[in-house]
């Protein structure tokens, strides 16, 4: 796992300079119109491939990777990896490591924006990732939920934008039809929890749940972004 040493909070301004090298004016309307697009939503990822990070110290901060996507490709080099953000900070990352999700994973978008020739798009995996942390007899598997700032090249209009994010990302206004639509592109969803398991095939992916609801006819397992309903002892749906 790779690892950085602490360093300190950037308000979300300085992200942002950051962030962003050459400025390409794009119309105001197509900037509102770009970012509304993908705010808020919840984004099926289209290929393997596409790097997250999670926090290399403390178990559920969160920590950001910048990654610049373009035609040629993804590129972490120039950005690399961001500690967590002001609104974090009461339970502040120390160091962050990759971590790749993969195609059929559903991503929620909580920002978005225009800023010079790039569309950014704040996310976080709605599945956790298996992280193995402590030495030893310490040793455990912690769940963990990736996150990453998605930065997309817009040139001067959308329709560069919006044709190279269909190539790695498939938006959605609910969960349920991402959730849907995941399970249709790649077989999958949250790594593999697919109608039909059983309890203890879940747990093995995602862990236990924080929450058990019985509900007699049906038992929920509720985790921070998910829940998944068994009927009959097999999950009958995510959401």
């Amino acid at each position: 796992m790779v690892r950085l040493d602490r360093g300190e909070n950037l308000t979300f301004a300085a992200l942002l300079g950051l962030a962003l090298i050459n400025v390409a004016a794009v119309p105001a309307g197509a900037k509102k119109d770009l970012s509304e697009r993908y705010k808020g939503k919840y984004l099926v990822v289209m290929r393997d491939g596409l790097p997250l990070a999670i926090c290399g110290e403390n178990p559920g901060a969160r920590a950001y990777l910048r990654v610049r996507v373009t035609e040629s490709g993804i590129d972490t080099s120039k950005h690399g990896l961001l500690e967590n953000l002001p609104e974090d900070s009461r339970d502040p990352c120390r160091g962050a490591a990759p971590e790749s999700v993969h195609k059929g994973e559903v991503l929620k978008s909580s920002h978005a924006a225009v800023r010079g020739k790039w569309l950014l798009i704040w996310v976080e995996s709605l599945s956790t990732h298996a992280v193995t942390r402590g030495v030893g007899a310490f040793e455990h598997e912690s769940h963990e939920y990736p996150a990453a700032i998605l930065m997309f090249a817009v040139g001067s209009g959308n329709d560069q934008a919006t044709g190279l994010i269909d190539e790695w990302l498939r938006s959605f206004d609910t969960q349920e039809d991402a959730a849907k639509f995941g399970n249709t592109a790649s077989g999958g969803f949250v790594k593999e929890v697919k109608l039909g398991m059983t309890p203890a095939e879940v747990e093995s992916v995602l862990g236990l749940p924080e929450t058990k609801v019985d509900l007699g006819d049906k038992i929920l397992y509720k985790y921070k972004n998910m829940t998944v309903g068994f009927h009959e002892g097999k999950v009958s749906d995510v959401r």
